[in-house]
């Protein structure tokens, strides 16, 4: 039999966050999924044979499912409503009722803004407000995974941002990322939050062009402050840049781009120093 495994509420709590987390760049829960995630950053604690957090893993996967059930619901009942309103319309036109198509034309407007912000739900991400993965996935790749126009693909991934939610907190965390999101929004290319910590900028511009618009944002982001509570911090984003034709399979684009990013990295992390004094800054 094996030893009774004691764990704190706080350690599961933050295992269960870290998981959720995780778990946004993924479009689809399954059990499995949360309980292989659940063991890891268990693992990553130095906690062995730990049972798997059921009741997390539960509730998450429920939750997903309401939300794409609901989804669902609004989705055929905006359908069935627009059928109704053209029908009308059409109706109105035929016997010249002016009143009538007149309430149908706003009818069908006031549900062309209720499909615009369900759109907006769908392809947005909830703390950044960047567009997220399925955005990505409707609008920029085909069904196969291939870039469907040429670009220059950038992914961003902030510096020392571990060391930010170790020291200040998750809530401070989320608030970083929305102050990243909001100066990159600034430039007017497309912004994907791709999970975590990382972004990608779809720039439609040469590739020298992508490269002075992200070394000025990094310039503006090093001369600003930031403060939480009683912590004063400077924030910065390493970036890598790839050129992308039409039919580039977007994991090839992603690995190319990555691999400028970690150069990039360490060219940057060799003048900027970390945010907080510790022993292993990492991130």
């Amino acid at each position: 039999m094996k030893p009774e495994i004691s764990v704190d509420q706080k350690t599961l709590q933050e295992i269960t966050l870290e998981c959720k987390r995780a778990l946004d760049r993924f479009d689809v829960v399954t059990p499995p999924l949360y309980a292989s995630l659940f063991r890891e950053f268990a693992m990553e604690r130095g906690l062995k044979d730990i049972p798997d957090n059921a009741q997390s893993c539960a509730k998450i996967v429920e939750t997903q499912i309401s939300s794409l059930a609901q989804m669902g619901e609004k989705s055929d009942a905006h359908i069935e409503r627009l059928d109704t309103t053209s029908k009308k319309a059409l109706d109105a036109m035929e016997r010249g009722d002016r009143r009538s198509l007149k309430k149908s034309i706003d009818e069908t407007e006031a549900l062309r803004r209720e499909i615009e912000q369900l759109k907006e739900s769908v392809y947005t991400d909830p703390l950044t407000k960047a567009y997220n993965r399925q955005w990505l996935d409707a609008h920029f790749l085909d069904k196969d995974g291939r870039i469907t126009r040429s670009c220059h693909l950038a992914i961003i991934d902030l510096n020392y941002f571990k060391q930010i939610n170790d020291t200040l907190g998750h809530a401070a965390g989320d608030k970083v990322l929305t102050y990243i999101a909001s100066h990159l929004k600034t430039y007017h290319v497309p912004l994907v939050r791709y999970g975590g910590d990382e972004f990608l900028l779809i720039f439609e511009e040469g590739s020298k062009e992508a490269e002075t618009t992200l070394n000025e944002c990094r310039e503006r982001l090093l001369r600003k402050k930031l403060k939480y509570q009683d912590k004063t911090f400077n924030v910065s984003f390493s970036y890598g840049i790839t050129s992308c034709e039409a039919n580039t399979l977007f994991y090839d684009a992603i690995e190319s781009a990555d691999s400028r990013m970690y150069k990039d990295k360490e060219r940057i992390k060799k003048r900027i120093a970390p945010p907080f004094q510790l022993q292993n800054p990492s991130g």
